[in-house]
């Protein structure tokens, strides 16, 4: 199977099998992200311990590639320190181009399958939204 099949396949699965959404209710920090021009809009729950985030959850409604997104953002974040978070964070902005207009680097191996969508400039925003508000949350810790 070609490497961009084997990504959407990747992709589809977190979508309509997305991993840690649900309930926020006991999550330490929750922070929102919305993209008004979709209608995307995402809450993401950090559980902490001191400067760890033991899990991360989400809940909200998007397009496939915001919910997967969202999906592999809980999986690649969880057990990691703030500072490790953070600077998965920063890779993705990077990696997506966002903070500079031009893709740079390589996404870590657990979030590869997101390269299927950095020839699509109009839908790195999916991608990013649920980091983003990863990204506020880790602020507050």
């Amino acid at each position: 199977m070609p490497t961009n099949n084997l990504y959407k396949s990747v992709l589809l699965d977190h979508f309509h099998h997305p991993r840690n959404k649900g309930d926020l209710e006991d999550a330490d920090i929750v922070r929102r992200g919305n993209n008004p021009r979709c209608g995307d809009e995402v809450e993401v729950g950090l559980f902490v311990h001191g400067n760890f985030i033991d899990k991360v959850k989400f809940r909200g409604r998007g397009c496939s590639i915001c919910i997967a997104s969202a999906s592999m953002m809980t999986e690649a974040v969880s057990g990691r320190s703030a500072d490790e978070a953070r600077h998965l964070c920063d890779s993705m902005q990077n990696w997506l181009g966002q903070s500079t207009g031009q893709v740079v680097g390589e996404a870590p191996e657990v979030l590869e399958a997101l390269s299927a969508v950095r020839e699509y400039p109009a839908r790195r925003r999916c991608v990013l939204l649920s980091w983003e508000a990863l990204a506020d949350a880790i602020n507050d810790m």
